[in-house]
């Protein structure tokens, strides 16, 4: 059933008008699909398996926060290998992480850019998914905070089953935004699924190191709206993704 219009400031953003019109069809997509879901022309400009834990553990972190890596890299992390969670592709790291996964959440970050990076892939594309992902994902790797309580309210409303994969976003790419120890902002590129030219969403998220992790800050309101930007313009991102 096609849901009445709202202002942008009051809808999840799955279901924003996109790039794909169509005057017959609204798709619902979920957060993995940052505002790819279909409405009407008037609008059109407004995976399968969770894998086991990777076979090297993360190395060990040095107790004095000066001995920490702060410098960014600028290649994109080596040895990542994608697993399908769900129909959504997730890096996994033998030496960043996650060194945890269940059927359902993955932790265990390495302290380090790398870490932060695999971390805010992981957690946001987990929380992308059927509630038995975003549930604990954001319970339990989010920071505690009104904000967060509200995402947890949203996603409470919408309906986040099985989807088409091809109506979902991809990850195509990242830029650090900023970095420190303690907390990592990371612009996440995703590519949404397009006819025409490739449209890409930038989502500016933060990572703060909490209780011997990276745990993702929720945006702010409890909305990806506020964090995403559309762009046509990839200077300054590292290509990284799914091949």
């Amino acid at each position: 059933m096609q849901r009445p219009t709202q202002d942008f400031a009051d809808r999840p953003p799955w279901t924003r008008p996109g790039f794909i019109a169509s005057a017959a069809l609204v798709l619902i997509v979920i957060i993995a699909a940052v505002i790819v879901a279909v409405t009407s022309l008037r609008n059109d400009d407004d995976g399968g398996s969770t894998g086991a834990p990777p076979a090297s553990p993360a190395p060990a972190e040095s107790s004095n926060p000066q001995d920490l890596p702060t410098e960014v890299p600028t290649t994109a992390p080596q040895a990542v290998r994608w697993e399908l969670v769900g129909s959504l592709p997730v890096p996994v790291s033998a030496t960043a992480g996650p060194t945890r996964i269940s059927g359902t959440t993955a932790a265990g970050f390495t302290h380090t850019p790398d870490g932060a990076l695999i971390a805010a892939a992981q957690i946001l594309m987990r929380s992308s998914l059927g509630k038995e992902y975003w549930e604990p994902t954001i319970k339990g790797q989010f920071v505690a905070s009104d904000d967060r309580d509200r995402l947890l309210a949203q996603m409470n409303t919408v309906d986040t089953g099985d989807v088409d994969p091809g109506s979902l976003s991809q990850i195509a790419g990242y830029q650090y935004q900023s970095y420190t120890p303690d907390t990592a902002v990371i612009g996440l590129v995703l590519r949404a699924p397009s006819a025409g030219a490739p449209q890409y969403h930038i989502l500016s998220l933060t990572l703060l190191w909490r209780d011997g992790d990276w745990r993702m800050q929720a945006p702010p309101g409890g909305s990806w709206l506020s964090v995403n930007r559309r762009t046509n313009d990839l200077a300054g991102v590292i290509e990284w993704g799914p091949r």
